[in-house]
């Protein structure tokens, strides 16, 4: 599942365990019109709802369509952590300027399909 997915659900729950009342899934479920198990598994970041189903959640959270997506965004911390596997394997080989260019030619080739 996309890691934007597993956020979305996050902040779903976190709106919906937040509230005064701090809603059951059963609840919000019903609210907006949905089954407990599909919430749960858009909770989870198993499945990643329809544009209809997030506005059905958000009139039942009473919140608008993009507080929904309120820090959902990857933070650059977020991105620090998947660069640094990358930075501590160059570090780790004493990979130079050259040698660490070469690396980037072939991750091109692997996700673009050229070197270019």
């Amino acid at each position: 599942m996309s890691d934007l997915g597993k956020r979305i659900g996050q902040r779903i729950r976190e709106l919906r365990t937040q509230r005064p009342e701090r809603w059951t899934q059963e609840e919000l479920a019903e609210r907006a019109q949905i089954s407990v198990s599909f919430l749960s598994m858009i909770e989870r970041g198993e499945r990643v709802p329809h544009v209809e189903t997030l506005a059905a959640l958000s009139n039942a959270l009473s919140v608008s369509l993009g507080e929904l997506f309120t820090g959902t965004e990857q933070t650059p911390a977020q991105t620090e952590d998947l660069l640094r596997p990358l930075s501590d394997f160059a570090r780790a080989r004493g990979l130079n300027a050259r040698d660490v260019d070469r690396l980037l030619g072939v991750a091109r080739v692997m996700f673009n399909g050229s070197a270019a």
